[in-house]
């Protein structure tokens, strides 16, 4: 199985060659039961780490409810042991992102970045600024994806091979893989504790930014532009970039407000200067894209702009 690394991964190798232990970990697949207990956190040994699935324990569900053309859940749970971390969807200036793979049974369907590849609902990340600045998460989260059921549910059931892989650190860094069998037509209540995990999972998930935003690219040339952001709110915001080929700040790996009033200005603006390598975009279209936290990262919010080709001038 193929998994696309990230724009910031070669740097990342670069950084922590010396230190890095890759583990892999090949846990056996669970039966989709197993994801009933996920309300309670394992007991991590006091030792730290040596191997991946020492440091990550993962276990997978369906949550919703198996009735035809219904969307269920599948829900991946990674209970992180304690000072470690593991990655956001863009692991920053360094680390790498946490991934999920599945090959879908006939008649399912689900939103796909590419083949075996879902659109995963990642909740808000937390960031890490100790020494490098890094987005994930630690302690405990769940990731999931939504599935479409065929009309007609077949009495075989509907098993799905789930695979993870994550990067876990704290000071070196453990490389770990995980595959668990689900069934998705056998899913758990959005009542259980692996329901009601999700449902505070998926309340963390970045939302649309609001249409009395004013979010736009301005300055546009051929290798720059100027991202501004104004939320017409006193509450500080952050900006954290997807990974976008083709498209960097121009410093850091995240960009703030003011913190206090500057001129009387609000602290709800940014004004984020931008890098652009138009034949960098691995093939696919320049936009800027990420996620805007506004004040103690209990609220956050997403947008994507398309960068807009600019006309050659004539030699």
């Amino acid at each position: 199985m193929h998994f696309l690394p990230s724009t910031v991964m070669t740097r990342f190798l670069e950084h922590i060659l010396c230190t890095v232990t890759l583990a892999v970990a090949i846990v056996p697949a669970f039966d989709h039961q197993l994801c009933a207990a996920a309300g309670d956190p394992p007991v991590f040994a006091r030792k730290e780490p040596e191997t991946a699935d020492e440091a990550v324990k993962v276990h997978a569900c369906v949550v919703g409810e198996a009735t035809a053309g219904a969307t269920v859940r599948v829900a991946v749970t990674f209970d992180i042991h304690p000072g470690w971390h593991i990655y956001w969807e863009n692991a920053g200036e360094s680390g790498a992102p946490t991934d999920m793979r599945f090959e879908l049974p006939a008649g399912c369907s689900a939103p796909m970045i590419s083949a075996g590849r879902p659109h995963i609902d990642f909740p808000t990340p937390q960031i890490f600024t100790h020494g490098e600045t890094t987005f994930g998460y630690e302690k405990r989260v769940t990731l999931s994806v939504p599935v479409t059921l065929p009309q007609v549910i077949p009495s075989a059931g509907l098993p799905v091979k789930v695979a993870s892989r994550w990067l876990v650190c704290k000071g070196r860094c453990l490389m770990g893989n995980n595959e668990i069998e689900v069934d998705l037509s056998k899913p758990v209540s959005a009542e259980s504790a692996s329901g009601k995990e999700l449902t505070a999972s998926l309340a963390r998930v970045p939302k649309s930014a609001p249409t009395t935003w004013s979010i736009a690219l301005e300055e546009v040339g051929a290798d720059s532009a100027v991202l501004t952001i104004d939320t017409h709110t006193a509450h500080a915001i952050k900006f954290v970039p997807y990974d976008t080929p083709g498209v960097l700040l121009e410093t850091g790996f995240m960009a703030e407000s003011n913190k206090g009033e500057v001129q009387g200005e609000l602290q709800g603006k940014l004004r984020v200067k931008l890098n652009i390598s138009r034949d960098n975009s691995l093939e696919s279209a320049l936009k800027v894209a990420g996620i805007v936290i506004v004040g103690n990262e209990s609220s956050a919010y997403s947008f994507r702009l398309p960068v807009p080709a600019v006309a050659k001038t004539a030699g």
